[in-house]
């Protein structure tokens, strides 16, 4: 498990906060100059960097500033991936300016000049990670700098995953990081398209992987009455079109998808569990209409619940 370390200018006076800011940056990401936008008054902000071998989490809020970096100085061979809570941000590398809204994305590597100008109070996690092992996933990796990564499931995926892994990544271990910030790469590599020799095939794994955790919560929640479309497709990030048009993809829909996972599961405690009644069963497994249930169970298995139990 990593040690979180913390930086807070609290009670600082403007000058000693901005020297002190510049520090706790420049410790926790890389030799960096920073400056406030504004002044007269003290600067806030507060920084909390977890760092689990080769992955570092960072999360930091802030009045608004600028991050320099110039050409030497400092270790470089750091991608840093920016998730971007409060606050507009400008990134400037490589020739190309982005700005970047509240939950939008930016990518920036620590081995060329950058700057970034975050223009109201921000608040970010930042994630950084070997860009040697980014490179390793494709070598045309520099095309990702300071471009926005492109909708779609790919997207939705790595951002589901990323969210989780901030909130998750103090209770890792070292071994379970280093997996950790694998499949991390592994995710934003597909999102940003620098595997493109993987093509179509890549797209359609990732929106596989979205339909298999989809099941999967599915199953695991198979009780709650309130389990709808709208339930799984927040969890998985997605818009519910998005989701319904992946169980199109498998042959499915999602209203047939759930009955058949209940009707099973019901199927199966009836053959298991010769105590339960027949309405606590249908219950357990989510349906709120007794009379529907045994309906739709004849539909599916050819006999009524009481006869299955009976068989």
């Amino acid at each position: 498990m990593g040690v979180m370390r913390t930086w807070s200018t609290e009670g600082l006076s403007e000058r000693d906060g901005v020297a002190f800011w510049n520090d706790a940056v420049c410790d926790a990401f890389l030799r960096v100059r920073t400056e406030r936008s504004g002044g007269g008054r003290p600067f806030r902000a507060r920084l909390r960097a977890l760092d689990l071998g080769t992955l570092a989490v960072n999360s930091l809020e802030a009045e608004s500033y600028r991050v320099r970096r110039g050409g030497s100085g400092g270790e470089s061979g750091w991608a840093f991936i920016n998730l971007h809570h409060r606050g507009r941000c400008r990134l400037r590398q490589n020739g190309r300016e982005q700005l970047v809204a509240r939950a939008g994305v930016s990518i920036n590597f620590g081995i060329s000049p950058f700057e970034l100008d975050f223009q109201e109070e921000v608040s970010m996690t930042c994630f950084r990670v070997p860009l040697a092992g980014l490179a390793a996933r494709n070598a045309e990796l520099g095309e990702a700098v300071a471009r926005p990564l492109v909708p779609g499931g790919a997207s939705e995926l790595f951002l589901g995953y990323a969210g989780t892994l901030a909130r998750t990544a103090a209770s890792l271990d070292a071994t379970a990081a280093d997996h950790a910030a694998g499949c991390f790469m592994d995710l934003l590599a597909v999102a940003i398209g620098v595997q493109e020799q993987a093509g179509e095939a890549a797209r359609a794994a990732v929106r596989r992987e979205l339909f298999r955790r989809g099941c999967a919560y599915i199953r695991a929640r198979l009780g709650e009455p309130a389990l709808d479309l709208a339930a799984v497709a927040g969890y998985l990030n997605l818009a519910p079109r998005t989701l319904q048009a992946l169980f199109k993809e498998q042959g499915q829909t999602f209203t047939g998808h759930l009955l058949e996972q209940r009707l099973l599961a019901a199927e199966r405690q009836l053959a298991c569990n010769g105590r339960a009644r027949v309405g606590e069963i249908a219950y357990a497994v989510g349906f709120s209409d007794l009379s529907y249930f045994n309906r739709a169970f004849r539909r599916r298995f050819g006999m009524t619940p009481g006869e299955r139990r009976g068989a």
